[in-house]
């Protein structure tokens, strides 16, 4: 859950890697990773596929964040999308594939992201600051 407002300096990647930094790389190992809260979904499109295509940064099998308004708006008229009813007919039922409110998790991290700086990475660690 990553909730706040994230600073303008911070990118997509220093918000995934500041997840990775609270679990460790394997902590996704083998997982399932969804992304939710207030930062995630005011992030762009581009932004979200950032953060799930570097799931695999902390071992995890796949990374998503649940569509919405921002995903049917990045998806609406792009080659192969639906159209007309179709298209209708595609959003009502992407609107299902929600988690469920009272669905448990195997692990749930929390980041206010309005503490979080830019980042940078070694390769092996991730830290905020001057490097060690």
């Amino acid at each position: 859950m990553v909730d706040g407002e994230v600073p303008e300096e911070v990118t997509p990647k220093d918000l995934i890697l500041a997840l990775i930094s609270e679990i460790g790389t394997g902590g996704g190992q083998g997982h399932m990773v969804e992304y939710r809260g207030e930062a995630i979904e005011k992030m762009s499109m581009e932004g979200r596929m950032t953060i799930c295509n570097m799931s695999i940064e902390w071992g995890a099998r796949v990374g998503m964040v649940a569509s919405d308004e921002t995903t049917f708006t990045y998806l609406k008229d792009r080659p192969h999308a639906p159209r007309g009813a179709q298209w209708d007919k595609a959003v009502a039922y992407w609107r299902t594939l929600r988690t469920d409110d009272d669905a448990t998790f195997d692990a749930e991290i929390h980041v206010d992201a309005s503490n979080l700086a830019p980042l940078r990475y070694l390769g092996y660690q991730p830290w905020a600051g001057t490097p060690p």
